[in-house]
């Protein structure tokens, strides 16, 4: 019988526990944020170490699209790809990161799925801040990747450890770690990054009448780096930066997205209640930003 291989962007998230033929609880199947609405992981690069001078300083940020396939029927671990949203190489397959999750459920000790390594994605239309010289095909090569994908969560959050190449002397193999957020929500200002949405009010990036669609107990805030606000490819992709919204005066405001408040997994503390308002779910915490 042929293999039928299973595209995650097709089915919905929501995950629950099944129960197997001998009444025991199933851990939920590994999964990513998918990737059918061309929605992605905002995907932040925090440098590990000092970079060369000549090289893109500081902090900086892609889009990936991600895909996830499994036989179906099957407990074979999933294939991941992440897209990198921008690139424009050909052909297309060289912007494809894929990797393997090492099993096809969560580790319910850790609730993540963890994939070792992934392959290398090329970008052509990267646009790094801070670039001293112009920068020429970029490639990101993803390992120790972690995606939090119990229940409650579903895959909507990343880290790895990421190896960049800006294809200019001097610039490969700087290291950085990557923590990814899905979905992407833009935004003016913290109060739009709470999740619960308000009916009343207008859609993001100036207000809640969707919520931000992030977790309840992330801690999430509105970030307006200029790392991420600068870098044309990006904010591009994700209708986000300098001036780009209008409001009904007739004012200018930068258009941030929704983002991480702490490093992975970036979850409320224990023993604090989740609010609405409150300094677990939204404002800036110790994550660089």
């Amino acid at each position: 019988m042929a293999t039928r291989l299973h595209d995650a962007r097709w089915v919905p998230l929501a995950v629950a526990l099944t129960i197997g033929a001998c009444g025991e609880s199933v851990e939920p199947e590994c999964l990513v944020g998918r990737s059918d609405s061309f929605s992605g992981y905002l995907v932040q690069l925090r440098p590990s170490a000092s970079v060369p001078p000549g090289c893109p300083q500081g902090q900086q940020y892609q889009v990936v699209l991600a895909s996830r396939y499994s036989n179906y029927g099957s407990e074979d671990p999933a294939t991941v790809v992440f897209q990198l949203a921008g690139s424009t190489v050909d052909p297309p397959s060289g912007a494809q990161a894929s990797g393997t999750f090492t099993s096809l459920r969560v580790d319910p000790h850790s609730n993540v799925c963890a994939i070792p390594s992934m392959t290398t994605a090329a970008d052509d239309s990267a646009t790094p801040v801070g670039a001293p010289t112009p920068v020429g095909t970029t490639t990101y090569t993803l390992s120790e990747v972690e995606v939090l994908a119990d229940a409650p969560h579903r895959g909507n959050q990343f880290q790895a450890r990421a190896l960049v190449d800006y294809g200019t002397s001097g610039c490969a193999g700087l290291e950085y770690v990557a923590q990814g957020i899905f979905p992407t929500t833009a935004c003016l200002d913290d109060s739009i990054c709470l999740p619960q949405a308000v009916a009343t009010d207008v859609p993001a990036p100036a207000g809640r009448g969707f919520g931000s669609q992030l977790s309840q107990d992330y801690r999430a805030f509105c970030t307006l780096d200029p790392a991420l606000l600068d870098n044309e490819e990006v904010a591009s992709w994700l209708g986000i930066g300098r001036r780009a919204y209008t409001d009904d005066a007739g004012v200018d405001h930068d258009v941030g997205v929704c983002f991480l408040s702490e490093p992975f997994p970036s979850l409320c503390p224990p023993g604090t209640s989740l609010s609405t308002s409150g300094p677990c779910v939204v404002g800036p915490g110790s994550n660089p930003h």
